[in-house]
């Protein structure tokens, strides 16, 4: 039984990391930033996009590769930290995700003055053949 506990304990962190990719793997629409780290989308006084900053999507595929603005790169998630390198670039990008559930994304930038950033779920249209 002492030799299980690790193997279960190994599973359910990979579980655990897995679920949490499987839920960001989708297409994500740039709503807006917030100041400060936003945890709940309930507080969020928009759901469309408005916002000075323009448009965009972001998109976290399965195999940990992403793209944004014809810009793309590879992605780490370790518990609730997004480590984002683009091709080309040195930096990785780190983000807290914040919330990310079956409709809407809010990553928090801890990097300079922090802000949240809200994305929604892009839906996939339904082939009504």
């Amino acid at each position: 039984m002492f030799k299980l506990k690790p193997i279960l304990f190994y599973f359910l962190l990979f579980f655990t990391v897995s679920c949490s990719s499987n839920k960001l793997s989708a297409s994500w629409e740039f709503i807006d930033i917030y100041e400060g780290e936003i945890r709940n989308t309930d507080t969020l006084k928009t759901k469309t996009n408005n916002s000075r900053y323009g448009t965009g999507i972001l998109t976290f595929n399965q195999n940990k590769t992403f793209s944004s603005m014809g810009n793309s790169g590879t992605y780490q998630l370790e518990k609730n930290l997004l480590k984002m390198k683009y091709n080309g670039d040195e930096k990785v990008t780190l983000m807290k995700i914040s919330k990310v559930s079956k409709d809407n994304l809010l990553l928090f930038s801890m990097a300079g003055s922090p802000k949240t950033w809200f994305y929604k779920k892009v839906k996939e249209r339904e082939n009504k053949k």
